[in-house]
């Protein structure tokens, strides 16, 4: 869009002489306003022209209206600094002219304001007193009035010829930009025709980058969704497997659970019998006691009853029985010990080898256990893995969508603005060079209006000139005039007698202490009064003061609000 800037800025430029020489016009116009103004006070008897100069000053002051909003409309333009240094000067020159001219118009306001004053008691002492000057004076004082105007007059003349100089090359300049606007506009058709087909290309190319990106991500998006299918498909395989062996883990357990409890019950088993062959074998190692015991009892009676008979035969065999009895005896108790020693072995061998079993079932219970919890906490690894790899792909497909829409949304944009490029393209060759007519047209008119207004300060100049002519006419007049008037001597004793009788306040040596004490403070007070009235008519007086009031103010209420009274003890 460099076309629309370049236009802009080329309208600007345009906009800104217009403006300088809207400027140097309303200046002008505004000093002729102010020296007719100033020639109005001080001179009264040129009332003739006063409707010819007021019918002049309507269109002054609509082309200074006009001007002046044209200037306040485009005063966000551009502004150039040698331009504002030359206004500068202009200003300066006009307010050195305008104040070289203040005793003139003081003296003509101070003889207008004895006629016209607004306080009654010097209206009485005037309407009291004769005249303070004779008619020659006041002639002389008006015809030195008039020709101060006229000096002024003609330093303003000449400036609105430096101005119109002024005004006359910038039109020249002016039409000289305007021929080169023209040829920029020529260069700027040619750059925009050019351009818009650069345009289309850059938009294809860039439509092409998109969708090549597009397609890029999509295929990036395909190969992540089946990475994360994959190692989803992974992960549940193992994990079956991982309950797989866990339940046959747990039937294992079971298992030698199962074993376990049977081992305890065949120990149990085998220390019950234990204990009925250990008291078996005691009740048998008593009663064997018992025998013996009986046995060795009877033999000693036989011995003891050997020598007494014939029943020593009988004694010998019935010991020889039970001698061979003790020995029948002795070998079943040796068989029982034998039978006992191999039990005690066996129940030895089988606490041994149930005690093995339990260290290696409880070693093994320990494996299983910590396999157990191994794979419970893999389990629950995997499930968070799955759990955030369901997250991620929730995720991916969501910023895939939103990728998509934003994409989507993008080729929708290109789409409309290559539209509205096409649009535009269609538009500016229908209508650009309507609109640069109408451009330039509006220009012209521009000028035109300007040139009028030339016009029209140049007709006030002749205007002026011819004022001057009469004005001149009429101080000759007055000249004559005031040969044929009164004496100097009647105008000074005419002049005393009002000074003495104008100054109601002035102390005299007929008054007393108080009458003088009581003018003098009137006289100070008006004084004052007069000194405070011309500073009160500054700006910065009046906002000085009123800061004052407010601190002063504000001070008293800070004390009064924080005053506390002291309490002083009885």
């Amino acid at each position: 869009m460099s076309w629309l800037a370049k236009v802009s800025d080329i309208a600007g430029r345009a906009e800104d002489l217009l403006n300088q020489i809207d400027q140097n016009a309303a200046i002008a116009l505004r000093n002729t306003k102010k020296g007719a103004g100033k020639c109005n006070s001080t001179i009264g008897l040129i009332d003739i022209e006063e409707q010819r100069t007021k019918k002049l000053e309507k269109p002054q002051s609509e082309i200074v209206e006009t001007t002046a909003k044209h200037h306040i409309r485009t005063s966000h333009t551009y502004s150039v600094s040698g331009r504002i240094r030359n206004k500068k000067k202009d200003d300066d020159l006009i307010a050195y002219l305008n104040n070289s001219n203040e005793p003139t118009s003081s003296r003509c306001s101070s003889v207008a304001s004895c006629f016209s004053a607004p306080n009654p008691h010097i209206a009485n002492t005037i309407q009291t007193t004769p005249e303070p000057y004779t008619p020659e004076e006041y002639l002389k004082i008006q015809h030195s009035d008039t020709l101060r105007c006229m000096h002024m007059k003609e330093s303003q003349i000449a400036v609105m010829s430096v101005r119109l100089q002024e005004a006359e090359e910038a039109n020249i300049k002016k039409d000289a930009q305007i021929a080169e606007l023209g040829r920029e506009l020529k260069l700027m058709k040619e750059e925009l025709e050019a351009g818009n087909g650069d345009m289309t290309n850059d938009h294809s190319s860039t439509l092409k980058k998109l969708q090549r990106e597009h397609n890029r991500k999509k295929e990036e998006f395909e190969k992540r969704e089946q990475g994360y299918v994959k190692r989803l498909e992974s992960a549940n395989n193992e994990n079956s497997e991982n309950e797989k062996e866990l339940q046959e883990l747990r039937a294992k357990i079971l298992k030698m659970e199962v074993n376990e409890q049977n081992l305890t019950e065949e120990i149990r088993l085998a220390k019950y019998n234990l204990e009925a062959n250990k008291h078996e074998f005691d009740e048998y190692k008593q009663r064997a006691q018992k025998i013996l015991s009986a046995k060795e009892n009877l033999l000693t009676s036989l011995k003891e009853n050997s020598s007494t008979g014939s029943d020593g035969v009988v004694n010998s065999v019935e010991l020889e029985e039970l001698r061979c009895e003790l020995g029948l005896l002795k070998d079943d108790l040796q068989q029982s010990q034998f039978v006992i020693y191999n039990l005690k072995g066996d129940i030895q061998e089988m606490e041994n080898r149930l005690r093995d079993e339990q260290r290696a079932s409880g070693a093994q219970r320990e494996n299983l256990l910590k396999q157990i919890h191994h794979h419970l906490s893999q389990a629950n690894q995997y499930r968070e893995q799955m759990e955030r790899t369901q997250l991620e792909y929730d995720f991916l497909q969501a910023e895939m969508r939103r990728q998509e829409e934003a994409v989507e949304r993008k080729l929708a944009e290109k789409d409309i603005e290559l539209a509205k490029l096409m649009e535009e393209k269609k538009t500016s060759k229908r209508y650009g060079a309507g609109e640069m007519e109408q451009k330039i047209s509006l220009l012209s008119e521009k000028l035109i209006s300007k040139q009028t207004a030339i016009e029209r300060i140049e007709s006030e100049k002749r205007a002026l000139e011819l004022r001057l002519e009469r004005a001149e006419y009429a101080c000759r007049n007055v000249e004559t005039a005031a040969v044929k008037a009164v004496t100097i001597e009647m105008r000074g004793s005419g002049a005393n007698a009002n000074i003495e009788s104008c100054s109601l306040f002035k102390v005299s040596h007929s008054d007393s202490l108080l009458i003088r004490i009581a003018k003098l403070a009137v006289c100070i007070f008006d004084h004052i009064g007069l000194r405070l009235a011309v500073f009160m008519r500054s700006p910065m007086f009046r906002f000085f003061f009123f800061i004052y009031c407010l601190l002063l103010h504000s001070w008293v209420f800070f004390i009064l609000f924080t005053y506390t009274p002291e309490i002083h003890p009885l």
